[in-house]
């Protein structure tokens, strides 16, 4: 009898087929694979994209703002199902609520009852993503304010930021967020623009650090996203912090070059080093083509370059803006097949009205977008919701009032933490800080901004918080009297002032009142500065936000300067969210600290920072220019011939990148290359003692920056390629290094690629971008 051989492979291929698509529970019910948490999340989000109608996959990247119904989650469930099922009959990918509207309670019920619909009143039962801000703490009703990102660039501290966006992501998923439209990674290359605030510097490299530890911190150091975190987005993909002009929505026009080394560095990092799971396009437009049609942008470098596979999520009404601001589409059917041709997964529309993904159905049917198209959107939507394991855990677990009031106290000495070490000492003529407690009967607080609290944009207003007056008052109490006059206004209730209350006999009357305080005290401290309504997203007529000039507004150096001439002991605070060119105020003031927006602890903070309880540390994260005719000044330009002077002034800046006092010294000494010789693959290390001279004990900002002497490229004139802390003791001395490898000193060659070249490099160690030791290594050929 002839044997007979069979080919087993198609039937192991149907067995496999039918695993994948069902499982048993432990009770033998029939559970589909993707509902199945023991499955891989690529076979749980094949198994379920294979079940979806097209109307299933297009509502998965739809976006839905529900009403905010503050009642229990019974009754909400109710209204839900009678008022608003026919919006979310086929699921819905993403939700977003009015968040500072809602306590956790209310939340909780308003998301609880949503999720409750979506997994029971819909065919596939698919959970929604629920969207939050969180820039410097949760844009909620209970959310921590910490001090604005420019602050916290200014700490220079990844492992405090770090710490501080595990504080953002923990009361975010405690409340029921579970995407974070943070951290920014934009560069400050344009102070003109009204949203500095936003991001952390002007510098890739300082940038891109403390972004990674953002990223970690919010979504946590694990593949897989855990009930205390949440995902992140890195915006605004790409070069949105140099809008021409300074102006809000304005082109980008950059070479590839200086693209992908500068403003595109910190993105790529996010998703290489911190496995970033959303990024938002911007609203620019990048040499005539908008990011939210960018196929180069989001296919070619970011998903094929960087291998992110995340979802790609609209800036609001970006894909809308293509018709009636950008005019490359004729409507928003066109709108929307040149955005999701070009990559981009989800569109956040102002309104229901303005939605240009409504069109994709009609699209698909007519060839102009294929249905992979859509598919490959879907997919990356839903790998982010099993990643967060929102099948498993949809619902908010809310959190009883001991355990809420227990996380914002600890969360609030955070806050006071990152605010202390924010604050950066500009000038300090013969040690005019830190104020004596001893030596004051009174303290004579004016200025615009000393009796408000400004936490900034995107801030969670109804937390209170201390303002500057009050914190020094608290901090006085027992000791020595403080008074306070305002001095002068700079916007009031989001419009100017009155005729009648701007008239230079008013502001007279307030100059003559401040400085009658002053005769009377023994030291001034004047708060000045911007505030939110001179400074933010200027988004219409009547929401401005970018500048003009870079100067104090109004007659505040008119105020300051009358308070000067007075010969008392005094310091200027400014409290403001962009660089300014406070040039009148450096070669006048005493003492100079910068403190950005401080966050809910500001008076605490600057109480203990102006007394000398805690010793500034900070450091300039982007550079201060003279004037607005200076711009651009980031540090890290090109060669300039000789870079002479203007025919009105120097061609230096005000205060450099990386510049910061102290109030005790530090010195440099004993810079050394462990090897002094490398191969262009190899590597070393460069080592530098720093020493505290004075007598106070103090933190330092140790700054390592690289220049190419020769290159087939122009070159900046200098890198950032490392920063640490270092606390040293009156006397003590420390041994700081950092390693040099084929990263440190790589950049884009003639074709496009990154090369080290060989030949000498400038390795130089210091206090900040001007001031440091230098070595010359070697890279052979």
């Amino acid at each position: 009898m002839t044997d007979i051989k069979y080919d087993i492979k198609p039937f192991l291929i149907l067995i496999s087929i039918g695993i994948l698509l069902v499982s048993c529970t432990s009770e033998g019910q029939i559970v589909p694979t993707y509902k199945n948490a023991e499955a891989s999340i690529e076979e749980r989000v094949s198994d379920l994209l294979s079940r979806m109608t097209l109307e299933d996959k297009c509502r998965q990247i739809d976006i839905w703002h529900p009403k905010d119904r503050n009642t229990s989650d019974s009754v909400t469930f109710t209204k839900i199902r009678e008022e608003d099922g026919a919006i979310i009959k086929d699921g819905i990918g993403f939700l977003q609520f009015a968040t500072q509207d809602l306590s956790h309670a209310e939340y909780a019920a308003n998301f609880n009852a949503i999720q409750k619909f979506l997994l029971e009143e819909t065919r596939l039962g698919i959970p929604a993503i629920s969207n939050g801000e969180g820039c410097h703490g949760f844009v909620g009703s209970e959310g921590t304010v910490f001090p604005v990102s420019l602050s916290l660039g200014s700490s220079w501290d990844a492992e405090m930021i770090e710490e501080i966006y595990t504080a953002v992501g923990k009361e975010m998923r405690a409340y029921g967020i579970t995407h974070a439209a943070t951290p920014v990674l934009d560069l400050l290359r344009e102070p003109r623009y009204g949203r500095c605030d936003e991001m952390f510097g002007e510098d890739p490299y300082h940038v891109a650090e403390l972004g990674l530890s953002a990223i970690l911190g919010l979504q946590g150091r694990e593949g897989k996203i855990d009930g205390n975190h949440l995902i992140a987005c890195a915006k605004h993909f790409g070069a949105h912090g140099q809008p021409e002009g300074g102006t809000n929505l304005s082109p980008v026009n950059l070479s590839e070059r200086v693209l992908r080394e500068s403003h595109f560095y910190p993105f790529e990092i996010a998703v290489k080093k911190g496995n970033i799971r959303t990024v938002m396009a911007s609203y620019n437009e990048i040499d005539g083509v908008p990011s939210h049609a960018n196929e180069w942008l989001l296919k070619d470098v970011l998903r094929g370059e960087w291998g992110f596979d995340g979802y790609v999520i609209s800036d609001y009404d970006a894909v809308r803006r293509m018709v009636y601001r950008q005019h490359v589409a004729h409507d928003k059917s066109e709108a929307g097949m040149l955005a999701i041709n070009a990559g981009m997964d989800f569109e956040c529309p102002n309104s229901r009205e303005n939605y240009c993904f409504e069109f994709l159905p009609e699209l698909i049917q007519s060839g102009q977008v294929k249905e992979s198209a859509l598919d490959s959107a879907v997919a990356r939507v839903l790998r982010n919701k099993f990643v967060m394991g929102l099948f498993e855990h949809p619902y908010v677990e809310a959190l009883d009032s001991v355990e809420l009031n227990q996380m914002k106290k600890v969360h609030a000495q955070l806050a006071l933490k990152a605010a202390e070490r924010s604050m950066v000492l500009l000038k300090n003529d013969e040690q005019t800080l830190p104020f004596d407690p001893n030596q004051i009967n009174r303290l004579a607080v004016i200025g615009p901004n000393a009796d408000e609290v400004h936490y900034g944009t995107y801030s969670n207003d109804s937390t209170e918080g201390v303002s500057i007056l009050e914190g020094l008052k608290a901090y006085a109490d027992g000791r020595f009297d403080v008074q306070y006059s305002e001095g002068f206004k700079i916007y009031e209730n989001d419009t100017l002032l009155a005729e009648e209350e701007k008239t230079l006999e008013a502001e007279d009357a307030r100059i003559r009142e401040a400085v009658a305080l002053a005769k009377s005290s023994d030291a001034v401290l004047l708060v000045m500065g911007g505030n939110e309504m001179t400074s933010r997203e200027g988004w219409a007529e009547n929401r401005t936000g970018d500048r003009v000039d870079l100067t104090l507004l109004g007659r505040q150096n008119d105020l300051a300067q009358a308070i000067f001439e007075l010969k008392k002991q005094t310091a200027v605070l400014l409290i403001n969210g962009r660089p300014l060119a406070v040039t009148e105020l450096a070669e006048s003031a005493p003492a100079i600290i910068e403190g950005w927006y401080l966050g809910q602890q500001q008076g605490v903070a600057v109480a203990n920072v102006v007394f000398g309880e805690v010793n500034p540390s900070g450091k300039l994260p982007v550079t201060i220019p003279r004037s607005v005719g200076q711009l651009p000044v980031y540090y890290n330009h090109k060669p300039i011939v000789h870079e002479r002077s203007f025919v009105e002034g120097p061609y230096s800046p005000l205060f450099p990148f990386g510049f910061g006092l102290s109030y005790t010294q530090f010195e440099y000494s004993s810079l050394e290359l462990d090897q002094k010789e490398i191969n262009p693959d190899g590597g070393t290390v460069v080592s530098v003692v720093v020493t505290n001279t004075g007598h106070t004990v103090g933190e330092e900002i140790v700054q390592m920056y690289i220049r190419d002497q020769v290159s087939s490229v122009t070159r900046p004139v200098k890198e950032l390629k490392g920063f640490k802390r270092v606390n040293l003791k009156p006397g003590e001395s420390k041994k700081i290094s950092f390693e040099i490898n084929s990263e440190t000193l790589e950049f884009y060659g003639l074709d496009m690629q990154r090369v080290v070249e060989p030949g000498d490099f400038d390795v130089m160690v210091g206090r900040n971008s001007q001031d440091f030791l230098v070595k010359t290594l070697s890279v052979k050929k």
